[in-house]
């Protein structure tokens, strides 16, 4: 008999991927519970085969191994359930962990672009004819979706710091996008933060390989027993971007491999970060072997990520962008990427903060992120289901709009989604670039818009 696993909260990204690996690595039936909500995984998984139930404790009874989000805790009713039958729980970074050693682990990990990184990755190897299996934090058109399973010997995961949850993953290969405070509902400070990939660094093997940003300030406190290469556009870093074009359909430039010109790659998407995001890519899969030619075409035309930078459409000539951002540098550079791509057109931001202890904390790097924006809208911070408003009562969207509108940059604030798109169909014009900003629910205002 198959097993029977059953996902406590599976319409999350990584929990949606998960449970449909899960299904065909270990042939095993696969249930999942959640909110009645829709979001985009709904469709994901409704392709997979994947029936989602309303949470009811009655779905683990005949469950032979249970799953959770990150999200939830013992107190949550399913998982309560399966407790009381001594069925054995797992988190979702734990079971990841388990599928990940029966191959050879690449781990994604830092605090921006380890979603388009872990795509990149995955084109790159697919296209190659390695057939990974891959998990990923977004829908991506390239993969077929945000999983998939592989018949080859590797194993790509976006790998989350959270919690220190990336410790459960034990890669041979491994690329650190950048190191900065997120988190700090957990992170005590930026030495925590370290600490943790630090623990994961040194859990490479000495045939392994580590690939991390040569300009980022924190890269030499990081050690380890692995290869380390490099990338950037310094002329220090093993892989580097040179010769740089920046245009309102992506991005142009010379890849750079230990001081030899491989070629010109051209991205269908903005900005600096995502060159950072493809450097990271070659500089890995360059390591494992691949050579320089097929690494560049498997990139060439790249088209991005559900949510990174997505074209939503157009209204009256203003075109609509939607953007995962949520920190203080994603946005600054989100915002950056914009006005390179489109120097002519007034930027609109639309952001709607996550969770109360992240705005708290980066309160005033918050402010200084929309330097680039010609207007700011904010909508009403949006909390995740680990955390409370109580303790964060002085902390609020409207607070920010004040300390923005004091950096001369005009900024509105609105309680609800339905005020701000109101207020953007009203005020529309064709030389409009409007981009909504966040982790929450903040991207339906764009959907509104050219609907």
């Amino acid at each position: 008999m198959p097993l029977h696993i059953h996902f406590v909260g599976i319409k999350g990204t990584g929990m949606s991927a998960l449970a449909q690996i899960t299904a065909k690595i270990e042939g095993a039936i696969v249930t999942g519970s959640d909110v009645r909500q829709r979001f985009f995984t709904d469709s994901i998984l409704e392709k997979a085969g994947i029936n989602v139930l309303d949470f009811n404790p009655d779905n683990v009874v005949n469950a032979d191994i249970v799953v959770t989000s990150a999200a939830y805790d013992d107190t949550h009713p399913e998982i309560k359930k399966a407790k009381e039958l001594n069925i054995p729980v797992y988190t979702y970074p734990q079971f990841l962990g388990q599928l990940m050693s029966k191959k050879r682990g690449i781990c994604i990990a830092g605090t921006h672009g380890k979603t388009t990184t872990t795509a990149m990755v995955g084109k790159i190897l697919l296209s190659s004819g390695y057939d990974p299996t891959v998990v990923v934090g977004s829908d991506v058109p390239c993969i077929g979706g945000n999983a998939h399973v592989g018949q080859g010997e590797f194993f790509l995961a976006e790998s989350c710091e959270y919690r220190r949850h990336f410790l459960n993953y034990s890669p041979e290969h491994l690329i650190i996008t950048n190191i900065e405070l997120d988190h700090p509902d957990y992170f005590k400070d930026l030495e925590d933060v370290l600490c943790a990939f630090n623990e994961l660094a040194a859990k490479l093997p000495e045939h392994g390989n580590l690939v991390i940003w040569q300009e980022d300030p924190n890269r030499e406190k990081i050690k380890t027993k692995a290869r380390i290469t490099t990338f950037g556009f310094t002329s220090a870093a093993d892989v580097r971007a040179e010769k740089v074009v920046y245009n309102d359909s992506g991005t142009t430039f010379d890849v750079i491999i230990e001081d030899k010109n491989a070629g010109n790659l051209s991205l269908a998407v903005s900005g600096k970060h995502n060159i950072l995001n493809a450097l990271a890519a070659i500089g890995l899969t360059y390591r494992l072997g691949l050579p320089e030619e097929s690494i560049i075409q498997a990139l060439k035309g790249f088209n991005g990520t559900k949510r990174r930078f997505e074209l939503l459409g157009t209204h009256n000539g203003a075109i609509i962008y939607d953007d995962y951002a949520h920190h203080p540098t994603e946005i600054q550079t989100t915002l950056e990427g914009a006005r390179r791509s489109y120097p002519g057109r007034r930027i609109r931001a639309v952001f709607q903060p996550h969770t109360y202890s992240r705005t708290e904390k980066l309160l005033y790097e918050f402010s200084e992120a929309f330097a680039e924006a010609d207007e700011v809208v904010l909508a009403e911070i949006f909390s995740s289901a680990r955390e409370k408003k109580s303790g964060h009562d002085s902390i609020s969207s409207a607070k920010l709009a004040e300390l923005i509108n004091k950096k001369g940059i005009k900024t509105r604030y609105f309680p609800t989604l339905e005020e701000i798109s109101s207020y953007l169909n009203a005020t529309l014009k064709e030389d409009d670039l409007v981009i909504t900003l966040g982790a929450g629910d903040v991207y339906k205002v764009g959907l509104i818009l050219v609907s």
